[in-house]
């Protein structure tokens, strides 16, 4: 008599740890090792924050206030033309610009060489948002009655490695807590 232990196992083809085995347990094996190093030993630090925290803060005291003389211009639904749009834009603009200049000023302090660099690149983003604001004002006042919405329409000029410079100002802003250095959203 033999019994269901007894009984042959022709059904198993090869060993038990055949090839395909072995290379599914190596790959789950390094995804698990990778996630384990996302998560304890990978760098934390972003490359966009800053260590000079003086900066940082002089920064986000100096923007404040632009950000909210921003805030108190009246909203663009509000204008009843183009032209009065094209002069609440240009408040706007004349507020980011001089929002600017204080920044630079207060940049000067800072020595490091890669957050000199940063800071150069995220000041020629912001005199391209300034640029594209004067662009928009200029279309503004040289409407027509037969200039469509489209023509009036705030554009903002496309990097050339792809995307806007306005996602890498506020990116810069955000990652260091300087949320009045944002782009201002009056336009």
């Amino acid at each position: 008599m033999t019994t269901a232990y007894d009984a042959p196992h022709d059904e198993l083809e090869g060993p038990y740890w055949n090839k395909t085995r072995l290379g599914l347990v190596v790959v789950v094996v390094l995804i698990i090792a990778m996630w384990v190093w996302i998560y304890v030993f990978a760098p934390r630090t972003n490359p966009d924050r800053l260590t000079n925290r003086e900066f940082v803060t002089q920064a986000e005291t100096l923007c404040a206030p632009y950000a909210q003389q921003i805030l108190d211009i009246p909203p663009g639904n509000t204008a009843t033309t183009p032209a009065e749009r094209a002069r609440q834009v240009e408040l706007g603009t004349d507020i980011t610009r001089e929002m600017i200049e204080a920044l630079e000023v207060a940049a000067a302090q800072v020595t490091d060489p890669d957050e000199v660099e940063i800071l150069e690149a995220w000041f020629v983003d912001w005199r391209a948002y300034v640029a594209d604001r004067e662009a928009h004002i200029v279309r503004l006042e040289s409407a027509t009655a037969d200039s469509s919405a489209r023509d009036l329409a705030f554009t903002l000029t496309e990097r050339a490695s792809g995307g806007f410079y306005t996602r890498r100002i506020d990116g810069l802003a955000n990652v260091n807590g300087m949320t009045s250095c944002r782009v201002p959203e009056d336009v």
